[in-house]
């Protein structure tokens, strides 16, 4: 081995390759880590980033960090139980072959629909003067075409003028409604109803009362 030279202030010329005890270079081994001692703050670790849980050691007066209780997942919401299906009015509806007779004197049955029958009964026991189908009305679409639309029941007043339509339908649609709707913007100067059966059923009550 050789020494420092004279008038170096007690420093090794510098060599090309640097060589450690036993003549190992730095080229041929792994470095040696340090151990880590002391607190993180210490070793330039960003107490920050310490995982939950973790405590510095070392240090006295300070205070311990306590990880939080661990958060619970929400409850399960139970899902809803489907509603129930709506249970269908029911009307009692005269025999099929019951003959009613309209304004003009003209006989009529309904063999085919209830809703019909209980309808023209209904307009009987209140006294009121109808017509079924008397005509239809013209109805134009967005498109320019042309198509028929009848109501079921015509009522007239005393001077024979008709002051309300009645459409009789087993329940309510998008199709009815967009009937009715155009009919409504083209023909603004009569008034009309839907009869679905629980507006019959509501009409045949105690306190059912016509409003014409």
């Amino acid at each position: 081995m050789t020494g420092p030279k004279k008038g170096s202030r007690g420093r090794a010329p510098k060599r090309n390759t640097a060589q450690g005890r036993g003549g190992i270079t730095r080229d041929s081994t792994r470095p040696v880590r340090r151990e880590k001692t002391g607190s993180g703050a210490e070793q330039g670790a960003n107490p920050a980033r310490r995982k939950p849980g973790e405590r510095e050691e070392g240090k006295t007066g300070e205070r311990s960090f306590k990880p939080g209780p661990a958060r619970q997942a929400p409850p399960k919401v139970a899902k809803k139980k489907p509603l129930p299906e709506l249970k269908r009015v029911q009307l009692d509806a005269p025999p099929p072959d019951t003959v009613f007779r309209d304004r003009d004197g003209e006989a009529l049955t309904f063999p085919d629909s209830a809703l019909k029958r209980v309808a023209a009964r209904l307009l009987t026991e209140k006294n009121k003067a109808w017509r079924y189908r008397a005509f239809p009305f013209p109805l134009f679409t967005d498109r320019g075409s042309e198509q028929a639309f009848s109501f079921d029941f015509y009522i007239y007043d005393a001077e024979d003028s008709v002051i309300r339509l009645l459409l009789v339908v087993p329940f309510e649609s998008r199709e009815v409604w967009d009937r009715v709707g155009r009919f409504k913007r083209q023909y603004p100067m009569y008034r009309y109803e839907l009869w679905t059966p629980e507006k019959l059923a509501q009409l045949q009550g105690p306190r059912g009362r016509l409003d014409f």
